[in-house]
């Protein structure tokens, strides 16, 4: 504990070290890049550099409270000087070896309950070998060491994907057979099956392959979930066959007042080819008259401004502007359905609306590891948010942009923003089954939305951004 008189030192450092030595560095600059550094994980990939530089800081100030200035301004270079070491040591693990980093952070991210224990703390020791080797600068016996690691670690998730991944399709198919779903609902049954036995197959070639893995279990639970039902309806059926009159009622009902908001008798339809045939030409129609109505008003404001005398190129501006207009509205009015889609009071998107009616969906919760582009798994339900907002937006083309703060050389941010964006991309396209195309671009650290000198601000610009570009003209 300081006393008053080390106190006041400690707050006048600074001006004692520049009036000493203009090159000094002082306690508030160096805690400061301690600060940054800690972004960079070098706790956890230079701890032994981390605590030298702890050491020499402490020593500083002790140092300093009893009046000995140049033995504090020796320790404060050290800490330095040790500081910038531990950062080279991360950013080398994290772009040298950044599969290891992502294998690890997606075993350290994964379901305790779903891990082997005694797996996870080998891989934790062998990657604790791989560190040592890098912060001893030999990067050759880092490679080795890597290998070994990355194997142990490769298993863990093996174990942790079966668990994850296969073992509730496995129940769900369970469940189907025990109400005779090889009876009632055999297509069901096997898509889950085959879903499970894909799913197998990953795990055992690349069980780095989580976000894949995560939408194939998806698919597969929700075939056994369907198998399930499909069967258990069945089972009742051939029980109480008088429920099928029931049922038929109950869906002539629904179909019956879907028929009289479009016009059409849907229930006296023969089957169900005709019912959609007669649904898409319900809607053709109402696109008909709808596209009658704007160029009838199309012809109305040209005739106008034919007699106001006005020139054919304010005309095109003016149904230009129509038709910006247009788009604009047609936002908002999605816009009020996805807020409440992505739950307002937890804030975890931000939704903006551009002047030029692009939709941004700020992904404020979707938080990167340091250094690495494996997406979190508690973000997989907002990303799949997203994918339904382009639902929404069918007719838009997409944009994935990942952003960084300023720390960090301009190049590593660079290709981190790109990797990171290709990685929300990736799940993307396996949410949607490859059925839209998406694009990802990193920006690195050239389009910042808030100031990069607080830490607030830092962690603003760190961002994925997931554009949804509305029809230019």
């Amino acid at each position: 504990m300081f006393n008053n008189q080390s106190v006041r030192l400690l707050l006048t450092l600074p001006l004692m070290l520049c009036a000493t030595a203009a090159q000094a560095v002082t306690i508030e600059e160096v805690e400061e890049r301690m600060a940054e550094a800690k972004q960079f994980r070098v706790i956890e990939f230079s701890p032994g550099n981390y605590a030298e530089a702890q050491e020499a800081l402490g020593d500083a100030k002790n140092y300093l409270s009893t009046g000995n200035h140049e033995k504090a301004r020796s320790s404060l270079d050290e800490s330095a000087t040790y500081i910038e070491k531990a950062m080279k040591t991360s950013q080398q693990l994290t772009t040298q070896l950044s599969q290891l980093i992502e294998s690890r952070d997606r075993m350290q991210m994964a379901d305790p309950q779903h891990l082997r224990a005694d797996l996870v703390e080998r891989a934790e020791r062998d990657f604790s070998r791989v560190v040592e080797a890098v912060e001893d600068d030999d990067m050759a016996k880092a490679k080795t060491q890597a290998n070994l690691a990355q194997a142990t670690i490769r298993a863990a998730l093996v174990v942790a994907a079966r668990e994850q991944y296969v073992r509730p399709i496995s129940k769900g198919v369970a469940a189907a057979r025990k109400v005779h779903a090889r009876k009632h609902s055999p297509n069901a049954l096997k898509a889950s099956i085959s879903v499970q036995r894909e799913i197998e197959k990953l795990i055992k070639s690349d069980p780095d392959a989580q976000v894949k893995m995560y939408a194939l279990s998806r698919r597969g639970e929700f075939s056994a979930e369907r198998s399930m039902k499909i069967a258990a309806l069945g089972e009742r059926l051939s029980r109480n066959p008088a429920e099928i009159e029931t049922m038929v009622d109950a869906e002539e009902a629904r179909l019956r007042l879907l028929g009289n908001y479009l016009g059409i008798d849907l229930v006296r339809a023969t089957n169900a080819e005709e019912q959609i045939r007669m649904l898409q030409q319900a809607i053709e129609e109402i696109e008909g008259n709808y596209r009658l109505q704007l160029r009838d008003s199309d012809k109305v404001i040209a005739d106008l401004n034919t007699k106001l005398g006005v020139y054919e190129g304010d005309l095109a501006s003016m149904n230009e502007l129509r038709r910006k207009l247009q788009i604009k509205r047609d936002a908002e009015a999605k816009i009020k359905r996805l807020t409440s889609m992505f739950n307002p009071d937890v804030n975890v998107v931000e939704i903006l609306l551009t002047p030029d009616s692009d939709v941004i969906l700020r992904m404020k919760s979707l938080n990167f590891r340091s250094g690495s582009a494996v997406i979190p798994p508690n973000t997989y339900s907002m990303l799949d948010g997203a994918g339904e907002a382009m639902v929404m937006f069918n007719d838009r083309a997409v944009r994935v942009e990942g952003h960084t703060d300023a720390v960090g050389a301009n190049d590593y941010n660079q290709k981190l923003s790109e990797r990171r964006a290709e990685a929300v991309n990736s799940y993307l396209m396996e949410k949607l089954e490859g059925k839209r195309v998406i694009t990802a671009v990193g920006f690195g650290e050239e389009k910042p939305i808030a100031n990069n000198e607080t830490a607030k601000g830092r962690e603003k610009n760190r961002r994925i951004d997931i554009i949804l570009l509305a029809p230019r003209l």
